[in-house]
């Protein structure tokens, strides 16, 4: 027992040393790279600041370069304090928090800054985790030998990508700075520290060999034609690195993203990136071949139907095969034997494009079904006109980034043929009947489409102008109301009242008041006011069984000149219960008669009186207010949408199962907790209370629909690269799986075989386009591959 207590003892300290001994060149690596990205963060922000569209843009670039200068020596402390921190854990580090969209139904009222960041993150740590695989998968099994063999998971591989990207997030959150810095500062360290961990990690596994850590494990192999494609990424990473910063501007990353789109869809079909050896189709080439092809019918034709689309669950899948077919069509018509790589995948690209678009939730059908006619017209563009997928600028794809956007704010799918349909449906059939090869027609289109949306925005501005006017005219006077119902419940509570004057109260004398204070500045101050409550006091002591013979004689006296001052003030109504009014003189015609009979029936009229309370005045004292009711819960909420920015559209969930509505909050009153909802159109669509509108949030009923951040093709081409990589990873997973299998039986140890480093797993989303269109990178991201949306 005691030799084998002395040698277990032997070996932990063999392994901790051998640890140790990673650890100061890995920190040597990391404090030298954190410097370098730092001094270039300085001139990337600058740069930025420079192509700001904004100057309150530019500001938060040139405020975020004084923050980084001033927080320079912490951020690096926290950095590196925190990748010693994974040496000091590791074998008992805590699991990495789960991260769920529907965690919590309020998380969909944050800011998507949050979001954006995680998928940058995430994104840096899947390619590192591919790039470096055959030595973090040495790495992970070598650490499970010091870790009694149990098996390491990713997060715990110390100066592993997940440790070391997430010690940058610790670095920067006590720095205040906008979440698109954020994203460069990530960008940057990619580039600077990230993307040359490979060395760093075969130096690693080389100093744990040496320490007689598995020293006879063989590597996992790759296959060739995967070693020559990293080697040259890494080529054209250096190439990249090379260049002036001032080309590393936001046209620059037009390239770079379409450049590695190519690059991945060319490893699906094991070709080259640069084309196979084949020259792209002239213009002259694709012009002809394209006039082979059928007349496409007018895209009028198709609309008549638009009514019905939103009802055929199969509408979608539908035109996805009618555009795979037309995709067929042109690879016949430009021969595909003699067709190069690169333009068989421009063609698939532009494929991906609108099959993006069609699985857009926000977008309605007829709008998708009007604007998938110009998949064939933006297939003889990109074969044309290259700039189309890498210049944000170009005419044409401005031109379907804006109908994109135009057809999601002001189509309806039950009226497809209003709002801004007819100049969308203008502009395909343009498209179809006029363009051949001349790119020149789609900057006049861009002209004509650009003044129609600005005249359909402002229609629509004017008439949520109106409406919310209008929502505010409702709520002076529901408060006003209130105001007047409650000194009628004062005069009135706990006192034997006659019901014809009740009633009278209630109603007329309580719209007098009500339009006193809409109508009179001084409100409740004026004179008008006071003399109104006169009235009512007087005619509510007329009928106080407490008075006297003598006093109700005086009051008597007095009633020919309380009836005038009544007549008077209905009649400034204009309009009031004629009803009322006739019950009201019958009984001042004889107030005795009342009296006596209130006293025989010992005050039965009371009750009769309280039954006889109108709905509009029990309407009137009700104060939605009171949140006393409330749980810790709903008073979170409610505080966050009282946060909540005029313009954010929200979908609620219809009855029944019923069609969701999709809605625009476009004013919200603090002083009745009401929120008021327009449509596409500007019209009154919803209104809510807060409480309401916080409960169904909670439920899930109502969720808000994140705003779209970037342009309709940048949000396509970046999810298309994410499901591109995604779809590499897991081909490489499988073939790795059984590499991983023969290292492990070729181990000498027999300690259990760890599992390999996994890319980070992609956060969780209920709507996977809906969430590119919010969680999509911001403009001007330095990075060869920008960071995009889960799913």
């Amino acid at each position: 027992m005691t030799e084998n207590a002395s040698s277990t003892a032997g070996k932990a300290a063999q392994h901790a040393a051998a640890l140790s001994h990673c650890r100061a060149p890995l920190l040597e690596y990391c404090a030298e790279r954190f410097s370098l990205m730092l001094d270039q963060a300085n001139s990337a922000l600058l740069d930025f600041a420079e192509r700001a569209e904004s100057n309150t843009v530019q500001g938060r670039f040139f405020e975020a370069i004084s923050h980084l200068n001033h927080h320079r020596g912490g951020m690096k402390r926290c950095f590196l304090e925190y990748v010693v921190q994974g040496f000091e854990q590791f074998g008992h580090a805590p699991p990495p928090p789960e991260t769920s969209l529907d965690a919590a139904p309020e998380l969909s009222l944050i800011a998507p800054d949050e979001m954006e960041e995680s998928v940058a993150c995430e994104n840096i740590i899947i390619k590192a985790n591919a790039n470096c695989f055959p030595e973090l998968y040495a790495l992970s099994q070598r650490l499970a030998i010091i870790n009694d063999g149990n098996r390491i998971n990713d997060y715990e591989i110390v100066g592993g990508p997940y440790q070391l990207v997430h010690a940058l997030r610790a670095s920067l959150r006590p720095v205040e700075v906008d979440v698109k810095v954020k994203i460069v500062l990530y960008a940057l360290f990619d580039k600077v520290l990230v993307r040359d961990m490979l060395s760093v990690y075969h130096r690693m596994n080389q100093t744990l060999k040496e320490d007689g850590i598995l020293p006879h494990i063989k590597p996992v192999s790759v296959k060739k034609a995967r070693e020559r494609e990293i080697r040259e990424r890494a080529a054209q990473e250096e190439r990249r690195a090379a260049a002036p910063e001032t080309e590393q501007g936001p046209d620059c990353l037009g390239n770079e993203l379409f450049d590695n789109i190519l690059d991945l869809m060319s490893r699906r079909h094991g070709g080259s990136p640069t084309g196979g050896g084949k020259s792209p189709l002239s213009r002259a080439e694709v012009a002809s071949a394209f006039d082979k092809l059928p007349q496409q019918r007018p895209a009028a034709t198709a609309s008549r139907g638009g009514t019905e689309m939103q009802v055929d669950e199969r509408f979608v899948g539908r035109v996805k095969q009618a555009l795979e077919s037309e995709r067929e069509q042109v690879l016949d018509a430009l021969d595909r034997d003699k067709l190069s790589p690169v333009d068989a995948d421009l063609i698939d690209l532009i494929g991906l494009l609108f099959e993006y678009m069609l699985n857009d939730p926000v977008l309605p059908n007829s709008a998708k079904a009007l604007i998938s006619h110009l998949h064939t017209p933006y297939l003889k563009l990109a074969l044309i006109d290259r700039r189309l997928l890498v210049n944000s600028d170009h005419p044409a794809r401005r031109l379907l980034d804006e109908m994109v956007e135009a057809g999601s704010l002001w189509m309806e799918e039950t009226h497809p043929n209003r709002g801004i349909y007819p100049h969308i449906q203008r502009v395909v059939d343009r498209v179809l009947q006029e363009f051949s090869d001349d790119v020149s027609l789609f900057d006049e289109l861009l002209e004509y489409f650009d003044g129609a949306v600005a005249e359909q925005r402002k229609r629509t501005d004017t008439m949520e102008r109106r409406t919310t006017e209008a929502a505010r005219g409702r709520e002076r006077l529901q408060l006003a109301r209130q105001r007047a119902a409650k000194e009628i419940q004062a005069l009135t509570h706990g006192r034997t009242v006659p019901p014809p004057l009740l009633a009278f109260l209630r109603q007329t004398w309580l719209d007098l008041l009500a339009f006193i204070l809409l109508r009179n500045d001084a409100g409740e101050d004026s004179e008008d006011w006071s003399d109104a409550l006169d009235v009512a006091q007087q005619l509510t002591g007329l009928f106080d069984p407490k008075l006297d013979e003598a006093a109700l004689e005086s009051r008597l006296q007095g009633l020919p000149g309380l009836r005038a001052r009544i007549r008077n003030a209905v009649r400034s109504l204009g309009s009031h219960n004629h009803a009322a009014m006739e019950r009201l003189n019958t009984l001042l015609d004889d107030p005795r008669e009342w009296r006596e009979r209130a006293e025989r029936e010992d005050g039965s009229q009371e009750v009769s009186a309280d039954n006889a309370t109108p709905a509009s005045y029990m309407r009137a004292i009700v104060d939605d207010s009171d949140e006393a009711d409330l749980d810790d819960e709903e008073r979170a909420m409610i505080e966050r949408l009282r946060k909540t920015k005029f313009g954010t559209w929200f979908e609620l969930k219809g009855d029944d199962g019923g069609p969701s509505k999709r809605v625009k909050l476009s004013w919200m009153s603090l002083l009745t907790s009401t929120c008021m909802f327009v449509d596409r159109a500007g019209m009154q669509a919803e209104v809510k209370t807060l409480r309401e509108l916080a409960r169904e949030m909670l439920s899930g009923q109502a969720r808000v629909i994140p705003k779209q951040q970037h342009p309709f093709i940048e949000r396509a081409l970046v999810s298309i690269r994410k499901a591109l990589s995604q779809e590499e990873i897991d081909a490489a997973e499988g073939q790795l799986r059984y590499g991983a299998e023969v290292g492990a039986s070729a181990a000498t140890t027999t300690q259990p075989a760890p599992a390999r480093p996994t890319p980070a797993t992609p956060l969780p989303s209920a709507a996977p386009a809906e969430a590119a269109r919010a969680e999509d990178p911001p403009d001007g991201t330095p990075a060869a591959d920008p960071p995009t949306a889960s799913g």
